[in-house]
C-alpha cells in the first residue's frame, strides 16, 4: 500500500491499494470502501479547499523524473517550459469523479499513527 502524508500548505493523507497492500492494511485502511485511493483531510481545511482554484501545467515528460509515486509528483533538474495551463475549480467534486473517496476528519494524527 503506498501511503502520503503532508504537513505543508494542505495536509492530507493519501491511502493508494498497489500489489504491496497487505490484507491487514485493506481491512484497517480500506474497510466498506470501494475506492482504490483514500483522501483524507482535516475538517477545518474543507471551506479552503472547496473554494481553491488551481493551475496544471502540462510538460513534456522528458527531463522528469518521479518523486513521490502516492502523491505523483514529478520533478526536473533543469528549467522547463510549459506546453499549456489548464484552470481546475471544484476540486472536491473533481476527485469524487474520479472515483477518489474523500474523508474529513477532525485531526489527521491518529491516522498516521495507525499506519
Amino acid at each position: 500500500m503506498l501511503f502520503h502524508f503532508s504537513e505543508d500548505d494542505s495536509p492530507r493523507i493519501v491511502c493508494r491499494k498497489d500489489e504491496a497492500t497487505t490484507d491487514e492494511h485493506l481491512q484497517l485502511f480500506f474497510n466498506n470502501s470501494i475506492a482504490n485511493i483514500i483522501v483524507t483531510v482535516e475538517s477545518d481545511w474543507y471551506t479552503r479547499i472547496s473554494k481553491q482554484i488551481i493551475f496544471r501545467y502540462r510538460f513534456d515528460e522528458e527531463g522528469f523524473e518521479l518523486f513521490d509515486k502516492t502523491a505523483g509528483y514529478y520533478i526536473s533538474r533543469q528549467v522547463v517550459k510549459p506546453k499549456s495551463v489548464e484552470k481546475y475549480e471544484n476540486l472536491l467534486e473533481r476527485l469524487l469523479q474520479k472515483g477518489i473517496e474523500l474523508r474529513i476528519t477532525s485531526n489527521l494524527y491518529p491516522l498516521k499513527e495507525a499506519y
